[in-house]
């Protein structure tokens, strides 16, 4: 993977987590106060996202920022906050997932955050509808118990198959994986809630 885009800053983790095969990321963020707060807190941390040369960041919203260029990217990685939000409401929908498949690069992986606590079953279905409808293929895992992760595309999705076959990407870091809990395939194998298929069907008749 060479090419990343990153919806929304936050607290700057999902940054971290970005592995170090990964060559350029581009951060749009919604708010420059986002930007500056982390920038004020850079001496609390381990290490300081914000000071990594790969990351490119760019204040828009992402729907705009999106809309003015034609750049393809291996991976979009969605994370806005809370979804009733003006700023973040809009990146649930459809369009904006259309708009994130079409700057993606074949093969390219979709991955939309939300929080379980911002979902009851009905919304939850028809977050899952809305991703198959735009994506041929969905998985979703939940990494821990308040997290759940959505990996979209259009080709076949098969992590734990890639991981457990080459395992290339483990042992290239193994010290930043497992600061994310990942140190063997079956640390990805139990995190898994929904295959493709059973993304379908849970989705089914959902609007």
């Amino acid at each position: 993977m060479q090419e990343m885009l990153i919806v929304g800053l936050g607290g700057g983790r999902v940054l971290e987590a970005v592995p170090p095969s990964v060559r350029r990321v581009d951060v749009i963020e919604l708010e420059q106060k986002v930007i500056d707060a982390n920038r004020q807190l850079a001496n609390r941390r381990a290490r300081d996202p914000l000071r990594d040369e790969r990351f490119n960041f760019i204040v828009n919203d992402a729907r705009g920022a999106l809309q003015l260029t034609a750049k393809k990217y291996d991976a979009v990685i969605s994370q806005p906050s809370h979804p009733w939000t003006a700023g973040a409401s809009h990146l649930y929908t459809r369009e904006f997932m259309q708009q994130a498949r079409d700057h993606l690069n074949p093969a390219g992986l979709f991955v939309q955050w939300m929080n379980v606590d911002f979902l009851d079953e009905s919304l939850l279905r028809s977050l899952v509808a809305t991703l198959t409808d735009v994506f041929s293929h969905v998985r979703l895992y939940r990494p821990a118990p308040h997290t759940l992760l959505f990996l979209a595309s259009d080709s076949p999705i098969e992590p734990e198959q890639q991981v457990s076959a080459t395992r290339a990407a483990l042992a290239a870091a193994p010290g930043h994986y497992a600061s994310f809990g990942l140190n063997v395939v079956e640390d990805l194998i139990v995190s898994l809630a929904m295959d493709g298929a059973g993304s379908r069907a849970f989705a089914a008749g959902a609007p």
